[in-house]
């Protein structure tokens, strides 16, 4: 069984060009990996704004019904 040079030639090229967009794909799969990071921790730290201005914006409540209270009690 002896094979042609030109079906190595053909194999490499084939494993080339797969090994080429295989790579190209890892470098885009980083780039969202990394993208996708970044939303996660901003996401985070907006939920943690939210939650602080819901307890400020309820403390401000409690002071203005208290405040209520006292101009009419």
């Amino acid at each position: 069984m002896d094979y042609s040079p030109y079906i190595f030639l053909g194999l490499g090229a084939a494993i080339s060009v797969l090994g080429f967009f295989l790579k190209r794909m890892k470098e885009e799969i980083d780039v969202i990996k990394a993208r996708n990071n970044r939303l996660e921790i901003n996401q985070a730290r907006n939920f943690e704004k939210i939650m602080n201005l819901e307890k400020l914006s309820e403390d401000r409540r409690e002071d203005i019904k208290k405040l209520f209270e006292k101009s009419n009690g």
